[in-house]
């Protein structure tokens, strides 16, 4: 039987306070390429699957997809980095910087859990260099394993534990010729810095087009929220905050113009919108109480931003092992979202299986989420986006 490798890169969310001050220029690019990248593939992902929500952890995917990198060689290597927009950065620089972000996101009074797992078969050999990376770049924690039934109960509850219940089950059906099982996981879950008034949630219709309505649970709120009105784009965007410094971002386009957005999005967007924002007296915000989830076959959507071989025969993943003929047989992302008076969380999980073959005005701003709209969640100090998503029917699980 061929050898094989199954890699389970778990990163639930995150999401610290969008603050200010000195940037490191290596962390600056970081965030932009990761941003450029969750827009690209939202893209992608609506062109194969019209008319449904969207929700997905660019940051889970980046960093997933980076580990194996360091493993990659010739093209493969460069489909990953180029595909994943971080060309920007040396290669032999990429490892340090998401090692400098892990740090970062767990700063002092971070809401956050971040880390990383390795189970590795006894029998199997991992070439040292990728390994001892892993471990001193991603703050990997090694186990080994015999069986691999007693493998995925380990890491089902190693996930259970380390993400408070929210994913426990990361693994299932673990390939008995699986020879390394690499888990990253990342949770975050965070009160609203002006929580809803339960009292005040009600039903309401939600125009997912002209000739189609649901019911939702709609939530009031009146605070001094920052926001900004971008008329070039036809859209609202409005920040809401997390006790603690975490923010959340919503983004409304006018009647009509939800293509135009989602066409138009983009770091130089991200930008002008963290620098546009501004808080005003009073916004009158109704937004939908709601749960999404989703689950994408990335061996299908990342093919469209140019990163395939590394699920044919010409992938070359010897920097992981001697063999040349491991594939990524099956690359699965699932997130899941809630939204609710209290607060927010979320979760994601990235499973890679590798196998051997402002205008100002006197009145208040109303803005009333009825229609399909997007939302971000943005890492620290101007950081990278960690989550993305498009919500066309708030009733859609």
């Amino acid at each position: 039987m061929k050898p094989a490798i199954q890699f389970s890169l778990l990163l639930i969310v995150l999401q610290v306070h969008n603050g200010h001050g000195d940037k490191d220029p290596l962390q600056e690019k970081l965030a932009t390429s990761i941003a450029d990248f969750a827009f690209k593939l939202s893209r992608q992902v609506a062109s194969l699957q019209s008319g449904k929500n969207i929700f997905f952890s660019p940051l889970s995917i980046s960093m997933a997809f980076s580990m194996i990198g360091m493993g990659a060689k010739s093209n493969t290597q460069n489909q990953i980095y180029k595909g994943l927009g971080l060309t920007s950065i040396d290669t032999s620089k990429i490892h340090k910087e998401f090692k400098q972000l892990i740090q970062m996101l767990k700063s002092p009074g971070a809401q956050i859990d971040i880390g990383n797992a390795l189970w590795i078969k006894k029998s199997h050999q991992i070439i040292p260099k990728f390994s001892e990376g892993v471990k001193s770049l991603y703050k990997t924690e090694s186990f080994n394993f015999e069986q691999s039934s007693v493998a995925e109960k380990q890491i089902n509850d190693y996930v259970n534990k380390k993400t408070h219940g929210k994913i426990s089950k990361a693994v299932a059906g673990l390939d008995p010729a699986a020879t390394m099982v690499l888990v990253n996981y990342i949770y975050f879950k965070g009160d609203w810095e002006y929580p809803f008034d339960p009292k005040l949630t009600h039903k309401e219709d939600f125009f997912i087009d002209e000739g189609k309505t649901v019911k939702v649970d709609m939530m009031r709120n009146t605070e001094r929220y920052r926001y900004f009105h971008d008329k070039a784009l036809s859209c609202w965007v409005v920040e809401l905050p997390h006790k603690g410094g975490a923010v959340a971002w919503f983004i409304l386009p006018d009647e009509g113009k939800l293509k135009k957005v989602e066409d138009a999005m983009g770091e130089e967007t991200l930008s002008k919108w963290r620098t546009s924002l501004i808080e005003w007296d009073e916004i009158h915000l109704s937004l939908p109480k709601f749960s999404m989830s989703a689950s994408y076959n990335l061996n299908n959507v990342l093919p469209g931003l140019g990163i395939t071989d590394v699920f044919s025969s010409n992938a070359d993943l010897s920097g992981i092992t001697k063999s040349r003929r491991l594939i990524i047989d099956k690359a699965i992302h699932e997130a899941v979202l809630d939204i609710h008076e209290e607060g927010s969380e979320a979760a994601a999980v990235t499973t890679l299986n590798v196998k051997t073959g402002s205008a100002s005005s006197s009145f208040p701003v109303v803005l009333k989420f009825n229609r399909p709209f997007f939302l971000t969640i943005l890492a620290p100090n101007d950081g990278p986006m960690l989550f993305m998503g498009k919500v066309m029917n708030p009733v859609q699980k």
